[in-house]
């Protein structure tokens, strides 16, 4: 575990009472929720100076649905989430951060398939390549 996350959980093991929870729950919402999915592809794009039809485009999603994903009407599955992080050539902590924000769960180093992506990702490999990885190992490939 990260400092942050050890000194999280020392806070909430010496919580006393519901209440103090309920702010504790409170402050946790404000620090690491207020930021959306949505938000985070927005400073994103603006920080590397992409256009979004530039990283739909580099993430191998149908323009239509990669749109909606990127305004909030849809949510991403894993995969695309994680197309959507190779398509913007992120590291390996922005793309938890951004799975994590989808809800997505991040990747996991003791997962086959995920040890794969993970290796792709701090390659800088894009999508074609990395499912070619995945395959020739037998695991699923990046959905489409």
């Amino acid at each position: 575990m990260n400092n942050e996350t050890i000194e999280l959980m020392s806070v909430l093991k010496n919580i006393k009472d519901e209440s103090c929870l309920d702010e504790y729950l409170v402050d946790i919402y404000d620090k690491y929720k207020g930021l959306e999915f949505k938000t985070f592809f927005e400073d994103i794009l603006k920080h590397k100076q992409i256009t979004k039809s530039e990283l739909i485009k580099n993430a191998r999603i149908d323009r239509t649905y990669g749109y909606q994903i990127l305004n909030g009407s849809k949510k991403p599955s894993r995969d695309k989430v994680i197309k959507l992080c190779i398509g913007a050539s992120l590291d390996i902590k922005e793309t938890n951060k951004a799975l994590r924000l989808a809800d997505c769960g991040e990747l996991y180093s003791k997962n086959l398939r995920d040890a794969v992506i993970i290796f792709g990702v701090n390659k800088g490999i894009d999508i074609l390549k990395l499912d070619e990885l995945l395959y020739d190992r037998g695991l699923a490939c990046l959905d489409d």
